[in-house]
């Protein structure tokens, strides 16, 4: 995916995980979006373990809560799946797209400090 589609499709979201993407991805952030699809209720109930995994650690997920949210109530549609990263300060970026690659449906970030 080109980064300034990936841009784009950031933009048109509200919420702090997917404006900080948008920004990493703006400064430089190597990023990816893979072809495979997963259904978004499997991602919800892993991710969802994630986050409470995280919070028991002590490092919130960025927009965690509302990307598990936007997964579950996605049901059985399959998701591609993409990620970007940054080396300052070190953080994830997990993307959860539609099949076609035509709208970012939830973004998580995570500070991997």
């Amino acid at each position: 995916m080109e980064r300034e589609v990936l841009l784009r499709l950031l933009a048109e979201e509200p919420g702090a995980a997917f404006q900080a993407c948008r920004a990493a991805i703006r400064a430089g952030a190597e990023y990816v979006v893979w072809d495979d699809t997963l259904p978004a209720d499997q991602l919800a109930r892993s991710y969802s373990r994630r986050a409470q995994h995280m919070a028991k650690i002590g490092n919130p997920m960025l927009g965690g809560a509302e990307a598990i949210e936007q997964l579950q109530t996605s049901g059985n549609r399959p998701l591609r799946i993409g990620e970007a990263k940054v080396a300052n300060p070190p953080t994830h970026f997990q993307l959860f797209l539609t099949a076609d690659a035509s709208r970012v449906v939830a973004c998580i970030g995570i500070d991997q400090r």
